[in-house]
């Protein structure tokens, strides 16, 4: 990608990350999504993007990862057990509130968390 001009914005889902020096449908290019748990969704392949536009994307997503771990932290365990078995895949919720009934209430929140993370877009 030639012309690159990072531009990111909170949509109420997270960063939408785009380039806005190339206009896509009548809008930014869409370059990544950053879910609020820190994951980076790519729609164009990373290695295309500046390196200091990389390294800001990174640090974006590890600036949301730790935002979202706080968050989760600050709520209290029964309302972030609760928040994560509300927003992750039905298969996980299952695997929790099945076979996970003899793990401690910590442990269930760091699967919940993985699985939340893996299923985020």
């Amino acid at each position: 990608m030639r012309k690159f001009e990072l531009f990111m914005c909170r949509l109420g889902n997270g960063v939408t990350v785009c380039n806005s020096a190339v206009q896509e449908h009548g809008d930014y290019k869409m370059i990544a999504h950053i879910a609020e748990c820190g994951k980076i969704k790519w729609y164009i392949d990373p290695q295309a993007v500046p390196a200091d536009a990389l390294e800001r994307i990174e640090r974006t997503a590890a600036e949301e990862r730790e935002a979202w771990e706080k968050h989760l932290s600050c709520i209290g365990e029964a309302r972030a057990y609760g928040y994560l078995l509300d927003n992750v895949p039905h298969a996980d919720f299952m695997h929790v509130v099945r076979d996970m009934k003899e793990v401690s209430r910590t442990e269930q929140i760091e699967y919940l968390k993985s699985a939340y993370i893996k299923a985020a877009w």
